[in-house]
C-alpha cells in the first residue's frame, strides 16, 4: 500500500505531508484539545452548526486530505474510532434523564453512533462506495487499516482510498480514564482526526509504502519482547532502520536499541496510532534511513508497521 497524502487535526494545528517534525512542541496540560481549522472552505454553515467537534475536525481532515491528492472521489472510506462520538452520547442521556424519557430531541443520539463521520464523509462529497467503521477499542485504525489493505487487493483500477481515525476527549470521559489510571503524571489526555489516502500502486505523490504492518496483544514485556523479536525477523528489521515508539521510549529502546516516542506530541487516545503514521511519515522524509518501524502501544493492544521511503 502507498500513502499518497495525509492530514492531521492536532493540538499543534493542521499536519500534512508538507510539514515538518519540528512544528510540533510537546505537551505540557493534563488534557489537550485539538486547534480545529477554518470550515469555511470545507463544511457548508448549515451542516457545520449541527456537527459535534469529531464528527466537523473528521470531515475536514478528511476533505484537506483528498484536497491535497487532486480532489480525488475515494473508492472507499475505512474510519476507526474507539468510543465514537462522546459529547453527542453525554448530550442525549442527561437529557433523557432530565426530561424522563418524554419528549427527546433524537438528533443527539443519531449524531452518537460511531459511524456517524464515514457517513458524514460520504453524503458531503456524494460517495456511495465502500464505507466501514471500525470499533475495536486500540485496535480500531488498524482494523481499518487491514480492511484496506484487503479492498486494495481486490481493487482492479489504480483509485485512491480513505482511510483514517478520530477521538475525542470530554471533560467525562477525561474523568473516567483518569479514575482507571490510563494516564500517567507524564501522559497527556488528548484528541485527533487523522486521514490518508492510500492506493495499491506507487504514484508520482507517493509518500511511503507500507510494506508491512501486525497487529497483536501482549500480557507482559516477555511476551511482548518474544513477539517483537519474531515479528522484526519476518520482515527483516535492520539495526539501522529508524524506529518510532508509541509511548514508552525504553521499552523501544530495550528491543530496538533506540528509538523516539510520538505521545508526547499526540497526547494519549485510544487511536493515536493514526497520528503516529502521519508523524513517522513525516519523520522517514527527513530522514536518511530506507526503512521506518512504527510500534503503537495502548494497555496491552499493540502495532507494527513497517514504512519504506519512496
Amino acid at each position: 500500500m502507498y500513502i499518497n497524502s495525509f492530514c492531521s487535526i492536532t493540538s499543534a494545528g493542521i499536519i500534512n505531508q508538507y510539514s515538518a517534525t519540528k512544528e510540533l512542541q510537546p505537551l505540557k496540560a493534563a488534557k489537550v484539545l485539538i486547534v480545529e481549522p477554518d470550515y469555511k472552505d470545507l463544511i457548508a454553515p448549515m451542516q457545520l452548526r449541527r456537527m459535534s467537534k469529531p464528527i466537523r475536525t473528521g470531515v475536514a481532515a478528511a476533505k484537506l486530505c483528498m484536497q491535497s491528492h487532486h480532489n480525488f472521489m475515494p473508492a472507499s472510506i475505512h474510519v476507526g474510532t474507539a468510543y465514537g462520538m462522546l459529547d453527542d452520547s453525554e448530550i442525549f442521556l442527561k437529557k433523557m434523564l432530565e426530561q424522563e424519557e418524554q419528549m427527546l430531541n433524537p438528533t443527539a443520539f443519531i449524531q452518537s453512533t460511531h459511524n456517524t463521520v464515514s457517513g458524514q464523509i460520504a453524503l458531503s462529497i456524494g460517495c456511495t462506495a465502500h464505507n466501514m467503521t471500525f470499533v475495536h477499542n486500540a485496535h480500531s485504525f488498524e482494523n481499518a487499516l487491514l480492511d484496506a489493505a484487503l479492498f486494495l487487493n481486490d481493487m482492479d483500477d489504480d483509485g485512491n482510498i480513505l482511510i483514517g481515525a478520530v477521538e475525542e476527549c470530554t471533560d467525562t470521559s477525561y474523568e473516567i480514564m483518569k479514575r482507571f489510571d490510563v494516564y500517567s503524571s507524564t501522559t497527556a489526555a488528548g484528541e485527533g482526526a487523522t486521514f490518508f489516502a492510500l492506493s495499491k500502486n506507487k504514484k508520482t505523490e507517493s509518500i511511503a509504502k507500507i510494506s508491512a504492518f501486525e497487529i497483536f496483544k501482549a500480557k507482559d514485556a516477555t511476551m511482548l519482547e518474544i513477539t517483537l523479536n519474531n515479528l522484526t525477523e519476518k520482515h527483516e528489521a535492520a539495526a539501522g532502520d529508524l524506529f518510532i515508539g508509541g509511548t514508552d521510549a525504553s521499552l523501544s529502546q530495550s528491543i530496538f536499541n533506540s528509538a523516539e516516542t510520538y505521545q508526547q506530541y499526540s497526547g494519549k487516545y485510544a487511536t493515536m496510532s493514526a497520528f503516529g503514521l502521519a508523524y513517522a511519515c513525516l519523520k522517514l522524509k527527513e530522514s536518511d534511513k530506507e526503512k521506518c518501524w512504527l510500534l503503537n502501544q495502548s494497555g496491552n493492544y499493540y502495532s507494527l508497521i513497517s514504512l519504506s521511503k519512496i
